[in-house]
């Protein structure tokens, strides 16, 4: 499968990516604030092993990440680690660090 090249692309496929068995016992809302060309924002809600995903912005999201679009679809594909962007600071996150952290490891993009 290709790599997703825009954030339209990626939030059409994380569904596909998503790993239910890895969501077991995880609830929360993951919002995604993407800066830059093709970015936008998005929230994903994680409940019951479920995945719901809105465009917007959520009223109480439990981690916010902020990033350009670009960097985005970079850490998704691989190509950047987002604790080196963070010690950059080209990436934020507000909330809870442990539910960013385990964000990534509920998606399998094969």
């Amino acid at each position: 499968m290709a790599a997703p090249e825009t954030i339209d692309e990626l939030i059409d496929l994380y569904p596909e990516y998503f790993q239910p068995n890895e969501a077991e016992g995880v609830d929360g809302v993951v919002q995604l604030d993407l800066d830059g060309d093709g970015g936008g924002a998005y929230y994903l809600v994680i409940e019951d092993q479920t995945l719901d995903i809105r465009e917007g912005t959520h009223d109480d999201p439990t981690v916010t990440i902020r990033t350009t679009a670009e960097r985005w679809l970079k850490i998704n594909r691989g190509e950047a680690s987002p604790m080196t962007l963070m010690m950059m600071g080209q990436l934020t996150v507000d909330g809870s660090l442990a539910m960013a952290t385990k964000f990534q490891s509920l998606f399998d993009p094969r």
